[in-house]
Formats: structure tokens, C-alpha cells, sequence
């Protein structure tokens, strides 16, 4: 059987980070620093590109001048987020969490149809799961 590989553990700033990198593509530091939305300082934009490459998140290229590239993608790291929050929130369990998406904002029509069928789906996935 393979391996599940482990989501990422990262913080929002990290967060904020590779979602840059998954929207421009490797950047050097000057550019990720530019395209951070905020007021994030230049040494925290390289601290927390030197953790993410350590986390094996993001790599570092030997060419000068370096480029950072995203490793993993979005939704290895939003599994791991989405974890945190689960366990933190919700005492491993995802139902108060989905119900605090829920109460955030008004749902269309589409919206509700969209989540019955991932109920549907997700269902049927555990039912075959206990067979």
C-alpha cells in the first residue's frame, strides 16, 4: 500500500507565502517581497522562505540569483491547515468547523445543491471504507 504523504504543517504567514509562489511561479526573494500583500518585513519574507525550504515545502535553486519554487501544491498544504483547525477547533471532529463555514455568510441555492452532493459522495466513500 502507498505511503499517505503527510500534509504540510504551516503557518499563515507560510501560508501567504506559497500562495504567491503558486500564483507567480519561482520568484527571488526581491519578488517574493514585492508580491507579499501586507506589511510583512523583507528578513521575515526570507525567514520564512528558509523554513518552507526546510519543511520541504519549497525549493531553493544554486543559480544566483536564487529563485524559491513551491514543491507541494495547494492542497497539501490547505490538508494540512484544514487539519490543525479540526483538531484545534473541533476536537478532531470536522462538524463544528463545517458549521462555522456555514454560519460566515448566506448560501445559494447552487451552494447547498453542491454541498448535498459532497455529502452524497462522501458517504457513499465512508460506506465502502467500513466494508
Amino acid at each position: 500500500m502507498a505511503k499517505k504523504k503527510q500534509p504540510a504543517k504551516l503557518s499563515i504567514g507560510e501560508m501567504r507565502l506559497m500562495s504567491v509562489l503558486w500564483k507567480c511561479g519561482p520568484l527571488k526573494l526581491s519578488e517574493a517581497f514585492e508580491q507579499q500583500p501586507g506589511e510583512v518585513g523583507y528578513t521575515t519574507i526570507q525567514t520564512q522562505l528558509n523554513r518552507l525550504v526546510e519543511k520541504g515545502a519549497v525549493s531553493r535553486s544554486k543559480s544566483r540569483p536564487t529563485r524559491y519554487r513551491a514543491l507541494i501544491q495547494p492542497e497539501i498544504a490547505s490538508a494540512g491547515m484544514l487539519q490543525l483547525l479540526t483538531d484545534t477547533l473541533g476536537g478532531g471532529s470536522i462538524i463544528p468547523l463545517v458549521e462555522q463555514l456555514l454560519l460566515q455568510g448566506p448560501l445559494t441555492k447552487e451552494d447547498v445543491q453542491e454541498l448535498r452532493q459532497l455529502l452524497n459522495r462522501a458517504g457513499k466513500k465512508s460506506t465502502r471504507s467500513k466494508k
